[in-house]
This record gives structure tokens, C-alpha cells and sequence, in this order.
């Protein structure tokens, strides 16, 4: 296969599969407190870390999808289709529950 062939089979598959782009917890914070004023931060903070439980259970939205965190944080436990109306993320932030991801 030739470079140019390759370069565009790796494009589609990006385009085919968009992704949420991780973020750990501390970074997803210091980034929404300033954009949503009045937002309390350890109210904040205890909402996403009670969807990431969910999310660690094997909570599923109404339609059978994994809940997103980020949203379910916001609006209650749901999936990324279901809170924005767009059927995939592109780029959108999903907390990290990787292990060690989010360590104090």
C-alpha cells in the first residue's frame, strides 16, 4: 500500500470512529468552573465523581448505551447520544477512569 493510501485509510478510520478525548477529573474542573459561573466546585466535583462510580458499575443510559460521565454529571445518567442529540463525540471530554488517572 502506498503512503498517500495509507494516510487516508487512517483519516477514515479517525472519521468513521470519533472519540471523546479523556481528561482527568482535576483538569475537566479547572477548565468548566471558569466557563460556568456560580458553579460550585465540591458540588461539581462530587457530581462527576458519583457518575464515574456509576460509569465503574455498569450504570447504562435509558437506551442501553454507557453513560457519559461528563454530561450524566449535569443532566442525570445518560449517554452522550441521548444528552446532546449528536450520534457520536468528536473530541467532546470524557473524564479518565483509568486507574491512576485521577490519584490525588
Amino acid at each position: 500500500m502506498c503512503r498517500s493510501t495509507a494516510r487516508v485509510e487512517r483519516r477514515n478510520s479517525k472519521q468513521n470512529h470519533p472519540e471523546f478525548t479523556p481528561i482527568r477529573l482535576e483538569d475537566y474542573v479547572t477548565l468548566h468552573l471558569p466557563a460556568n459561573a456560580g458553579v460550585d466546585r465540591a458540588d461539581l466535583v462530587r457530581r462527576l465523581k458519583r457518575a464515574m462510580e456509576a460509569a465503574r458499575r455498569g450504570v447504562r443510559c435509558r437506551c442501553g448505551a454507557p453513560i457519559w460521565i461528563t454530561g450524566s454529571a449535569e443532566v442525570g445518567r445518560s449517554c452522550f447520544t441521548c444528552i446532546t442529540g449528536q450520534s457520536v463525540p468528536d473530541g467532546d471530554f470524557e473524564i479518565d477512569t483509568s486507574e491512576g488517572a485521577n490519584a490525588s
